[in-house]
């Protein structure tokens, strides 16, 4: 069973945002040395990566060979134009996105923890619309640790809910400090029965992840953004994960994808496909077992999500 822990719903597009978010997208293809047209990148996911429906992911997913994702939508309480009513509205959508195919998606709800309004902002959405947990962007201001942070995972562990929290450093106007994985550290402590996923694993600041997550049960990390290094520095990357199974245990590494984003420049299928191959593909020095990969991509998720109870 193959399962992305980290896909990117957008209900709604608009031009300018359309452009802001493919730059991720370009900028993983300059990485990878690979020539683009950034305003051919800008303009597809301005016509397609708008998906109220879902139709878009469900297609996606069968033709990369996912099983289950989990969705999530992301809030920012510094953006004017993201009302708590709008916000709502998606997240609405993204849990009836889940009830609509049941068995092959699971919804986590975008709420920033400064609003006010964010706790009763999420009870709702574990009450009426059927989300498991929510998403922090915390590089746009505020600590997934603080005071307001734990007004809403008060509600979400009431809830048995998850947390998906963003951790590695973005370009500007991204504040970095705020994306640090041991800013997770305290969650364990206060939260022991809160599965919390570190969105990236502080991608290339992962060390302090693996540290945490050695320690904690339920501190897991995905790979989403990861494919770059795995295409663009295949034996880097290889090292890389090896190293990080060795210091935290291959159960607290999660397959995520940042789709539909990456899918643009790599596409999710040839992702899983490095992955299943590197038992043979790998560099002398760091081999991996096909039950390691098998935990990867979907196994470990399986387990944190009671799928397998």
């Amino acid at each position: 069973m193959i399962i992305d822990v980290h896909y990117h719903l957008m209900p709604r597009l608009s031009k300018a945002a359309a452009e802001n978010v493919a730059r991720h997208a370009i900028h993983a293809a300059e990485r990878l040395g690979r020539k683009v047209d950034p305003e051919a990148i800008a303009q597809n996911a301005f016509e397609k990566w708008a998906d109220p429906t879902g139709e878009h992911l469900i297609e996606a997913m069968d033709q990369s060979g996912v099983d289950l994702t989990i969705i999530c939508l992301v809030d920012n309480a510094g953006n004017a134009r993201l009302t708590p009513e709008i916000m709502q509205s998606q997240n609405k959508l993204a849990g009836d996105i889940a009830r609509k195919y049941p068995g092959r998606v699971k919804a986590l709800a975008g709420v920033d923890p400064r609003r006010k309004e964010a706790p009763e902002m999420i009870k709702q959405c574990f009450e009426e619309f059927g989300i498991i947990g929510v998403k922090y962007h915390p590089d746009d201001g505020y600590d997934p640790g603080g005071p307001e942070s734990y007004k809403v995972l008060e509600v979400v562990a009431e809830h048995n809910g998850i947390l998906l929290s963003h951790t590695s450093p973005l370009p500007p106007p991204s504040l970095a400090r705020f994306a640090d994985p041991m800013l997770l550290a305290s969650l364990a402590v206060d939260f022991p029965n809160l599965p919390v996923i570190a969105a990236h694993m502080g991608y290339v600041n992962w060390r302090p992840w693996a540290g945490l997550a050695l320690q904690q049960p339920t501190l897991y990390g995905d790979l989403a953004m990861w494919a770059t290094l795995a295409f663009g520095q295949f034996e880097h990357f290889c090292h890389e994960l090896r190293t990080i199974i060795n210091c935290a245990g291959v159960s607290k590494v999660l397959f995520g994808t940042d789709d539909p984003i990456y899918n643009a420049v790599i596409p999710t299928k040839d992702f899983i496909k490095l992955l299943k191959d590197l038992p043979a593909t790998a560099p002398a020095g760091c081999a991996f077992t096909d039950d390691e990969i098998t935990a990867i991509l979907g196994g470990n998720a399986a387990s944190m999500l009671g799928l397998n109870r």
